[in-house]
């Protein structure tokens, strides 16, 4: 089985350093008064086994921002030595991924509106994490069967 192009390593297989990357990340999010959120796989993974999931191979998360302060994220981000990868628009919403330590996150742009309004939380190794609210109705609108152990593929990117 052939690796990832960028030498992308699951985080599931390198746990310690995919928190040392997620907690930064959330650290320059506070920081920047920027809101923020664990998604997709990530959230699910946090939710509903209490750990990254095997074989999703990113850190999706959410910055709830405008240009301006997406601007001030990415340039925060490359400062901390996140190497910025390649950046995409789905919907109408920019996604960018930044690589760093092996990991990928993937960083999806968001405005404050339907599930990125309000936040709840999720506990992952005695640490506090925001997601959105409602994850249950949030995760059944990315995953047909959110809460059984599968193979999942989301096809929601709002």
């Amino acid at each position: 089985m052939k690796g990832h192009p960028y030498g992308i390593i699951d985080p599931s297989k390198i746990p310690e350093v995919a928190d040392k990357i997620l907690d930064e990340f959330f650290q320059i999010t506070e920081q920047l008064k920027i809101k923020a959120c664990l998604a997709l796989g990530l959230c699910l993974g946090f939710v509903r086994d209490g750990k990254y999931i095997k074989g999703d191979n990113d850190l999706d998360v959410v910055a709830v921002c405008d240009k301006e302060d997406r601007n001030k994220l990415v340039s925060f981000l490359e400062q901390s030595k996140f190497n910025q990868g390649r950046t995409f628009r789905h919907k109408g919403y920019d996604n960018i991924h930044f690589y760093k330590n092996k990991i990928l996150v993937d960083i999806h742009f968001r405005e404050p509106e339907g599930n990125y309004s309000n936040f709840e939380s999720v506990r992952y190794k005695k640490k506090t994490y925001p997601v959105p609210c409602p994850v249950e109705k949030y995760l059944s609108l990315c995953y047909s069967n959110w809460k059984v152990k599968e193979d999942q593929t989301s096809t929601y990117y709002g």
